[in-house]
């Protein structure tokens, strides 16, 4: 069972995320309170939206922060991440020797079975250039006490996790001097312009996306799961280079797969998925599949490294040989 002393609201419950995305999608923070207290709330810059019959109804438009943070959630959700962060107040414990452990608050965490997301948000109004090395600093010396209570949490679940940590910000003009320091504490940076690529590649293709999310972060990193994975396939030559002919199930490809994009830095990297891949038909698709029909497709896949061929038997008329071909067992290999 998992230990709520290293890890407080952590939810895997689908219902309770699902209703989650729902407000969290809204543009405003609302609350039903009692029509005395209107007053006070009025005061912290609540307006009125609906008279109910005991209650009124208030809405304030949510700060930057927050607007901020309810994007990179919704984000993880929209790539299908099981177990998230939930509300407003995750925590994580922080140990270090000789001090009294205490609590400290990350703005999203999502886990999927080998992997997990944190983050942290920071958001302007307008346009800023801003030192963030303390923030970078601040966030690299909690890496390694987040790492052990997050990893304690999960102690329980199998191999040991790989951790992805991302600061998200809005409205923040990074100096090369700060991406350069992200970049050695191994922390990555996602703007506002890669997080509106994201969001624009998850609402193309759904949880399938979070594979692509990976392959950005932990590209040629070994994925346990699919070690010595093997197919029966036919090796050959076609125009002077190898080829492998393989029968393959889409769980073992979509983990190791990477569809080819423009820079994350081109505002066209996102329109470049919709002329590979249409959601239109990807959902026909599904829709056929789950309704009992069966579509076997041909895929052309380039693996990025050698793979390892155990041939069994060779064909001298062609030049084919046959055995099993072992799957490259890294992100973004294909």
């Amino acid at each position: 069972m998992n230990d709520p002393a290293y890890l407080s609201e952590v939810c895997s419950d689908q219902a309770l995320l699902k209703r989650e995305a729902k407000w969290r999608k809204k543009a405003f923070e609302e609350i039903s309170v009692n029509k005395s207290d209107v007053p006070r709330y009025e005061d912290q810059g609540y307006k009125i939206s609906q008279e109910l019959v005991r209650k009124t109804r208030l809405r304030k438009e949510w700060p930057s922060d927050k607007q901020l943070e309810n994007k990179v959630w919704l984000l993880f959700h929209k790539l299908g991440y099981p177990e998230m962060s939930h509300g407003d107040a995750f925590l994580v414990r922080i140990e270090r020797k000789a001090q009294e452990p205490f609590y400290e608050p990350f703005s999203v965490l999502a886990k999927d079975d080998e992997t997990v997301v944190v983050a942290q948000c920071r958001s302007f109004e307008e346009p800023t250039r801003i030192s963030m090395t303390n923030e970078i600093l601040s966030f690299s010396e909690l890496k390694g006490p987040a790492a052990s209570s997050i990893n304690h949490y999960y102690e329980n679940e199998g191999a040991k996790l790989k951790i992805i940590w991302i600061i998200v910000t809005h409205n923040v003009l990074w100096t090369k001097l700060d991406k350069q320091l992200a970049e050695q504490k191994n922390i990555h940076i996602v703007t506002e312009k890669e997080l509106r690529y994201y969001l624009q590649v998850a609402e193309h293709l759904g949880a399938a996306a979070r594979y692509q999310f990976l392959a950005e972060f932990l590209k040629n990193q070994k994925i346990p799961a699919l070690s010595n994975i093997k197919i029966p396939a036919i090796k050959g030559k076609l125009g002077g280079h190898q080829y492998y002919s393989f029968v393959s199930t889409p769980r073992q490809l979509l983990k190791i797969s990477f569809v080819n994009h423009r820079s994350l830095n081109d505002p066209e990297g996102a329109p470049a998925y919709q002329r590979l891949i249409n959601k239109t038909r990807l959902s026909q698709i599904s829709k056929f599949i789950q309704n009992g029909g069966f579509f076997p497709t041909n895929l052309l896949v380039n693996f990025t490294s050698k793979c390892r061929f155990e041939q069994i038997t060779r064909n001298p008329s062609c030049d084919n040989a046959y055995g099993y071909l072992y799957l490259p067992s890294q992100y973004c290999s294909a």
